[in-house]
């Protein structure tokens, strides 16, 4: 089973990333250790820094400020591996998971320009946002790369 996250919402940043490794991470304010352990009896890895919920699992109390080492740290604390992540198919905004459209379908909602050179294109079905492959995804992954040693 893939590793589901429920990110705190004062680390929008780090969920948005966790997105791009195709994670699915939700972001939501925590109000209490009751829901806590509700969320990780319904398989949640529950990702925060504030320190009044305490460190028990399925809880992890992250310390950095910088995203990416939040990032890393949680990589790091959970043992997550290159080979559980899947990038680029989930939202960003909105953490729906992506899905092939015909090319047709983007007409008139990617720039015309957009629409004449590529071929491939994704849409949320929860947001409606369309993502095709431009020069973003490579810059993404050499991101990866170079923040937590994974190549795709």
């Amino acid at each position: 089973m893939a590793r589901r996250f429920i990110v705190d919402s004062m680390l929008g940043k780090l969920a948005k990333w966790l997105r791009i490794l195709g994670f699915d991470a939700r972001c939501n304010r925590i109000f209490s250790i009751v829901q806590i352990a509700e969320w990780g009896r319904e398989g949640f890895i529950v990702v925060t820094r504030n320190r009044r919920w305490g460190s028990q699992w399925p809880l992890v109390q992250l310390t950095p400020n910088d995203p990416m080492e939040q990032l890393r740290e949680l990589v790091r604390f959970c043992g997550i591996g290159r080979e559980e992540a899947a990038p680029l198919e989930r939202c960003i905004q909105c953490n729906g998971e992506l899905r092939q459209i015909p090319k047709e379908e983007a007409r008139g909602a990617v720039p015309d320009f957009i629409y004449q050179t590529h071929a491939l294109f994704h849409q949320c079905p929860g947001c409606g946002k369309i993502y095709w492959l431009g020069s973003h995804p490579g810059r993404i992954k050499e991101r990866i790369r170079r923040e937590l040693g994974w190549t795709f």
